[in-house]
């Protein structure tokens, strides 16, 4: 695991194998992005966390501004700067969200913390605080702060699913086919999974967002997994608008519709008519993102002076480790920001039956939602505008292949 001060030689050579924030020449098979509106590119897995907005927002609320930008300007300050994330709605209870002062006794508050929600290799990302002092020549760091969003969250669903005895084949964008093993319901079990799963939209043209609520935790609702296939989108955005347009405005209970001159009659629930199926997904990441990395802001002279004072981002790193498979999802997820205050010296719809028809009386359509193609996964909190993960999956990065 990546600490402050060094790299394991597995995770040294692994970021160099695969570079999974980077957006170099050749695209990493897994990306690990900060910006929601990400563009999707045949065979490479795509996750998003609003752990980083936090701790963005966490930055504008400490230097007291509504926007930070870079002394040389990036793009990624647009994507951070245009959004906020509503903590209170869209981070399931006990995540930890911090930004102020660096201090050792900050850092051992906040070590402590993770260890107790996510284990020892969350705890590592919190290394040595750097003191104040000479860090070169004619260059010092005056100060230091600290931002950290930690999710550690593990629902489950109310339902069992199947798990596979077998593998399936899942088919990437790129025309790869991929073994897998996943899990799912069909037959008798899929018409008593009840409201265990949840149709929210069906364009009957392969397009389906699919909800599968987690259990309630005391009181509170936790929300559930959204499942979304569309063909044809071409951002993480485009999908995680369809998404929160349906849950929004979900389709009816049961709807009546013509197929090939035949009345047919939707229900939003499985029946034993019905067949789902997903991959089984998991995923242990550590990234930095260079696209913060050593980048500047806030640059001004001091008076009467040859220094210049700015605040610098030494760190920009993120762990990951998700779970998701018939029992339900597991995730930890770990954003962390350190800047210095640095001085430098020198120089589908229904329609209506015709009379005399019944709805009942109409046979019922068969659903098939096989997620054997590239599809978004999102862990969605009741009323919450985003998710608190989205993975779009179209790579084996993330499956069982075992």
């Amino acid at each position: 695991m990546i600490s402050i001060m060094k790299r394991s030689y597995l995770q040294h050579l692994l970021s160099i194998l695969f570079p999974l924030c980077s957006l170099g020449a050749v695209e990493p098979p897994i990306l690990m992005t900060l910006d929601p509106n990400e563009s999707l590119k045949p065979g490479q897995t795509l996750i998003w966390s609003p752990t980083a907005q936090a701790c963005w927002d966490q930055m504008r609320l400490y230097h007291g501004l509504k926007k930070i930008h870079f002394d040389e300007p990036d793009p990624i300050t647009d994507v951070l700067n245009g959004a906020e994330v509503d903590v209170a709605s869209t981070f399931p209870p006990g995540t930890v969200i911090y930004g102020g002062d660096d201090s050792p006794e900050r850092r051992a508050m906040i070590r402590a913390e993770l260890q107790k929600k996510a284990g020892p290799l969350a705890a590592k990302m919190i290394g040595e605080f750097r003191p104040p002092g000479q860090i070169g020549i004619n260059h010092y760091r005056l100060k230091s702060a600290l931002f950290v969003s930690c999710i550690a969250h593990a629902p489950k669903f109310p339902v069992g699913f199947d798990r596979d005895r077998g593998e399936r084949a899942f088919h990437c964008a790129d025309g790869k086919k991929i073994m897998v093993r996943g899990f799912g319901a069909h037959d008798v079990q899929a018409g008593q999974i009840g409201n265990g799963l949840v149709v929210l939209a069906d364009d009957l043209k392969g397009g389906h967002v699919l909800r599968l609520p987690f259990m309630p935790e005391g009181k509170e609702s936790v929300g559930g997994l959204i499942l979304i296939q569309k063909p044809g989108m071409k951002t993480l955005g485009e999908l995680l608008k369809w998404a929160r347009d349906s849950i929004s405005a979900p389709m009816k209970p049961q709807r009546a519709f013509q197929h090939d001159g035949r009345w047919w009659r939707y229900t939003h629930q499985l029946n034993q008519n019905d067949t789902f199926w997903m991959p089984k997904l998991k995923a242990s990441l550590v990234c930095d993102h260079a696209e913060l990395i050593n980048k500047t802001y806030l640059r001004a002279p001091v008076p009467e002076s040859s220094f210049i004072i700015h605040w610098k981002i030494v760190e920009a790193q993120q762990m990951l480790n998700f779970s998701l498979d018939e029992a339900g999802a597991m995730t930890q997820m770990i954003f962390k920001v350190p800047p210095d205050f640095e001085a430098m010296g020198g120089s589908g719809g229904s329609v209506e039956l015709p009379k005399g028809m019944a709805m009942a009386a109409l046979p019922e359509w068969p659903k098939r939602f096989t997620f054997d193609k590239p599809f978004l996964a999102a862990l969605w909190r009741k009323g919450a505008e985003w998710p608190y993960l989205a993975c779009w999956v179209d790579s084996g990065m993330m499956m069982d292949q075992e």
